[in-house]
């Protein structure tokens, strides 16, 4: 057989020789291999400690309840650690990303992004694509993804999923790349995104350049400078050596 057919065929052998309960043990079992941190709670916090398991089972069974942000929330340690987070949060300014608010960078991002791909398909795609599997924050999403798109029959986020990866394939090669997003609008996303995942008062122009090199590019001082004036992103003026930009997630 056609080893792209088999493959292809691997989505209804799952849905024809599983159930509910063989599916839910196969998602939790990979879960565990993928998040040390949920073998941990399990294993010790979850397995030890009855105050723990009702607490857990509380908000399992209050569908309205927003769900945990961390392990360390659903121990007994979760009061003084919710207390310290509701510190730092009264604390931490909302415009958090060089004096701009997450929704000012997403708009900023909307605007230099290809064409009108809707961002959450965007990003859903480019990171699973480039991590060539999906890690459980991509399962996630995915299957909100499919939440949108199956119960409703509306097909606008296919439409933006078949765009995204027809842009995604062209990206890969360099000429093409440049020809579906220009110079300029390219290394202004390598910003945006690198701010995102680094929310800080300011940023070095040094900073923003040295993630840049990076991924290729080499943007001026000046240049830089000016973008993030015409933007409002704040820039750390002190004096002192730059700080060390840390793991940047795209690579693109």
């Amino acid at each position: 057989m056609n080893p792209r057919v088999a493959n292809d065929e691997s989505l209804f052998r799952r849905l024809a020789e599983n159930n509910d309960e063989s599916a839910t043990v196969a998602m939790l079992t990979q879960l565990c291999r993928e998040s040390p941190e949920l073998r941990h709670w399990l294993w010790e916090d979850f397995a030890r400690d009855a105050e723990v398991r009702t607490k857990f089972a509380r908000i399992v069974d209050s569908a309205g309840s927003a769900p945990a942000g961390a392990f360390s929330e659903l121990t007994n340690d979760a009061g003084s650690w919710r207390k310290e987070r509701r510190k730092l949060r009264e604390q931490t300014p909302a415009a958090l990303y060089g004096g701009l608010t997450w929704k000012e960078i997403m708009k900023l991002i909307r605007q230099h992004q290809a064409g009108t791909i809707d961002i959450g398909v965007f990003v859903l795609a480019h990171d699973w694509r480039k991590a060539g599997k999906a890690s459980p924050l991509l399962k996630w999403a995915g299957a909100e993804f499919l939440e949108l798109v199956i119960p409703s029959g509306r097909r606008r986020l296919l439409q933006h999923l078949n765009k995204t990866l027809t842009f995604l394939k062209s990206y890969e090669n360099k000429a093409k790349r440049r020809a579906a997003l220009g110079h300029a609008d390219r290394w202004k996303l390598h910003v945006l995104f690198y701010i995102l995942q680094h929310p800080r008062e300011s940023y070095r122009t040094r900073e923003l350049r040295a993630h840049l090199a990076t991924v290729g590019l080499q943007i001026s001082a000046k240049e830089t400078q000016r973008f993030c004036a015409r933007h409002g992103i704040r820039r750390d003026m002190s004096a002192g050596r730059p700080r060390t930009a840390q793991n940047p997630r795209l690579g693109q």
